[in-house]
């Protein structure tokens, strides 16, 4: 990346790349659709569920899980409007292994979808089922699907708490007898290492000549690592949300996993980089979940900085504290004034603002900025400074 990122050199050396089976490319799925609006209290209008899907396809995502047709009315007008959109993406739908949510899916005009059931015992002690029923119900549907002409994935619901023979057992019966296309490794409840996750994969990658998706959810922080580490065992389709929406802790956040990939792993999947930044505001904007300003790679906190050390390496040469320019993603650099600031960002601030101060006046600005914060519990703000700048200089005069 050149002058752009300044990640660690051991990321790139062969004892370590030599561990991984890196596939030659990686696909963007994306599920905020359907997936992030799971989250508790979200819900996407149809001219929202448009708008969202506008704007991935306009990052680069290669496909757009659009959603589930019969959860209602409007979300199947959504979808067919998407459909209807003809947009550069792949649009997938999301079906239970039932023939009328198939139907629901072919109604809306999808290119394929994604078909699921629970595999674990633990799902089947909540649904009553038994194996031979999931086992039956996923080769119907998937042939189902694919008679009517949709490209298939098949979706294991609980995989990481399955029988590791039932597992093998019913995917292997997904793609002989069902036709499926494609398989996904699912960490329903995130409750995987990602030892696992590598470890399951690379099973598959045995078993079966198929692409595998990943799809992982955060509820140990992990869902980017579990996703990463299947990667890195030849997973070639990486399922994702904007801004790491979801049920309970969310899904996989789809800024941390494309950077990470083209960043440490040397791996480009294609999006327009610049846009996650202006994609995140949108998302959250629509969904009304607010991101902490800490989150990795799009958080307001991302290239903000308060603490004098850090403002004076930053000043001087910022490849001191960034890993990476913030316009590689769409952001940009702020200093802010608090009570760790010192004089290099009391300088800083003059000089935005069009100001000059003595080197008297400038000790004097940092303690009472440090003041001013300590007694807010919180940042000065541009007006606050200035005021203080005034008071300093009156100060002076008299």
């Amino acid at each position: 990346m050149g002058e752009k990122a300044w990640v660690s050199q051991f990321n790139f050396i062969d004892e370590i790349r030599n561990q991984m089976e890196l596939p030659k490319k990686v696909g963007i799925y994306d599920v905020t659709l359907r997936d992030g609006e799971q989250t508790p209290g979200v819900v996407f209008r149809k001219t929202d569920k448009l708008k969202i899907a506008c704007a991935l396809d306009e990052l680069g995502v290669q496909r757009i899980e659009a959603g589930m047709p019969v959860v209602s009315a409007e979300d199947k007008a959504a979808i067919r409007e998407i459909t209807k959109a003809k947009l550069t993406a792949e649009i997938w739908g999301f079906c239970r292994c039932i023939q009328a949510d198939v139907d629901a899916c072919l109604d809306v005009d999808v290119d394929a979808v994604v078909c699921e059931i629970a595999t674990s015992p633990v799902k089947w002690k909540a649904y009553g089922l038994k194996a031979d029923v999931v086992l039956s119900r996923a080769i119907e549907t998937l042939n189902y699907a694919k008679d009517h002409g949709l490209q298939t994935a098949f979706f294991s619901v609980d995989l990481t708490r399955t029988n590791l023979d039932f597992l093998k057992k019913i995917n292997s019966a997904a793609v002989k007898d069902g036709h499926a296309d494609e398989l996904v490794i699912v960490d329903t409840l995130g409750v995987a290492m990602p030892e696992v996750l590598h470890y399951l994969t690379r099973q598959f990658k045995e078993w079966f000549r198929v692409p595998l998706h990943v799809h992982c959810h955060n509820d140990f922080g992990l869902g980017t690592a579990g996703e990463l580490a299947a990667i890195k065992a030849g997973a070639e389709w990486a399922h994702v949300t904007i801004n790491g929406l979801g049920e309970k802790a969310g899904n996989t956040d789809l800024s941390e996993l494309a950077l990470s990939l083209l960043l440490l792993y040397n791996i480009d999947t294609h999006l327009k980089h610049d846009k996650l930044v202006e994609i995140s505001k949108l998302v959250e904007e629509i969904s009304g979940v607010t991101l902490p300003p800490y989150k990795a790679i799009v958080g307001d906190n991302i290239f903000k900085r308060e603490s004098g050390v850090t403002v004076t390496q930053l000043i001087r040469y910022p490849p001191a504290v960034e890993s990476f320019i913030p316009e590689l993603v769409g952001g940009k650099r702020q200093i802010v004034l608090g009570k760790k600031s010192g004089r290099h960002s009391i300088e800083w601030k003059l000089e935005s603002l069009g100001l000059t101060a003595t080197a008297e006046q400038v000790k004097a600005i940092v303690a009472n900025v440090k003041a001013l914060s300590e007694s807010k519990r919180g940042l000065v703000s541009d007006e606050e400074f200035q005021g203080i700048v005034r008071e300093i200089r009156l100060e002076a005069k008299d």
